[in-house]
């Protein structure tokens, strides 16, 4: 969005703010490098498996794959990033489980996301 100010004859453009990287569109976070890295930490450091299984299918957690996401509302990137780094109270979905890192938190929930919107596979 551009909008334009005329001052005594002199024209100053003033550009909307940019985006910032929560605003960030899933496509964009979820490259194929993050995606790689958050299923190895999803089968390992993280955890996540245990809980939710191999295939994302879920067991004692619920299942990640397409549906109507009850905590990650929408099921969107910023949404899955949520749960991940600040875990679901009440539940047994601990914030960052395995301890994993904020940019380790980023590549599960690129890993997940990409899963659920069939972008690939477990």
């Amino acid at each position: 969005m551009r909008h334009v100010l005329c001052v005594v004859g002199v024209a100053v453009a003033a550009l909307a703010p940019r985006a910032s990287a929560a605003q960030e569109p899933d496509t964009a976070v979820a490259t194929s490098a993050a995606i790689t890295a958050g299923r190895a930490i999803y089968h390992g450091a993280g955890t996540c498996a245990t809980c939710h299984g191999a295939n994302l299918e879920g067991a004692v957690g619920p299942a990640l794959t397409a549906h109507s996401w009850k905590d990650a509302k929408g099921g969107s990137y910023a949404a899955i990033l949520d749960v991940v780094t600040k875990g679901v109270h009440g539940t047994a979905m601990p914030p960052r489980a395995g301890g994993i890192s904020d940019a380790e938190a980023r590549q599960v929930a690129a890993y997940v996301w990409a899963v659920s919107q069939s972008k690939t596979k477990p």
